[in-house]
């Protein structure tokens, strides 16, 4: 059987339609024509239905590459400790780079 390499396959399930879309516009700036399964899906946007990013087989090798440097910096950034907003005393999720109550931005990082 011949593998044809414009065929699409997933290389990536996503938690949500969001992390979908992101991880398609990771591809998509990175030259790589990139799909979202859930468009043509009947529990599309439901919360039961896992989200693929699809890539054309002959971009597969490449798109790998950058998915993994994604999941890579996403357990990178749960990882990370709680800490205390500088402006409004709130207590953060180390995850996020901005306080959710006053919008500071954790210290040390940059717009």
């Amino acid at each position: 059987m011949h593998e044809d390499p414009q065929d699409l396959i997933s290389v990536y399930r996503a938690t949500s339609g969001v992390e979908a879309y992101l991880v398609r516009d990771l591809l998509i700036d990175e030259d790589i024509d990139a799909q979202v399964s859930e468009l043509n899906e009947p529990l599309a946007g439901l919360s039961i239905a896992a989200a693929d990013v699809l890539v054309r087989r002959s971009d597969l090798a490449r798109a790998q590459a950058i998915v993994e440097e994604y999941d890579r910096k996403k357990i990178e950034r749960a990882e990370r400790p709680e800490w205390k907003c500088p402006k409004c005393a709130a207590t953060v999720l180390g995850a996020y780079d901005e306080c959710d109550v006053c919008g500071t931005l954790r210290p040390g990082v940059e717009e």
